[in-house]
């Protein structure tokens, strides 16, 4: 494998609003950034609720993870970030809408994220050369 860091830059994921990148990809695994339930297109928060705000931020996560030459099944770890523990079922229920069982190991922490609910990070696999 090479030792290289890889950026990827995918135009179907937020890009990224500060000194970032949305993911390297090095040594075979791709590590991405913390991904806010952003509309790639508009760069603004997608319309919806809570649990559509996860599944926006996962489908940002998933994009990347595509864009890199992986994919969600190959995910070795997620942290979820969100600003309220009583979401904390709903979480559940929108995370296994998107993630495919096996789940991975995954942390959820309560922290202030200004005016998001919600951001996700990942590291996954490369099991593919990517598009």
């Amino acid at each position: 494998m090479s030792k290289e860091i890889k950026v990827i830059d995918t135009p179907n994921a937020p890009q990224p609003k500060g000194a970032y990148s949305q993911a390297f990809v090095h040594d075979g695994l791709v590590y991405v950034a913390g991904q806010l339930p952003l509309d790639p297109a508009t760069g603004e928060v997608a319309p919806g609720d809570f649990q559509d705000h996860v599944k926006q931020a996962l489908i940002n996560v998933k994009n990347i993870l595509e864009a890199a030459g992986s994919d969600l099944n190959h995910v070795l770890r997620i942290n979820v970030y969100m600003t309220d523990v009583s979401q904390f079922p709903l979480l559940n229920e929108a995370y296994a809408e998107i993630m495919p069982a096996p789940y991975p190991p995954r942390t959820a922490r309560v922290v202030n994220l200004g005016p998001y609910d919600v951001e996700i990070d990942a590291l996954g696999v490369v099991c593919r050369e990517e598009e």
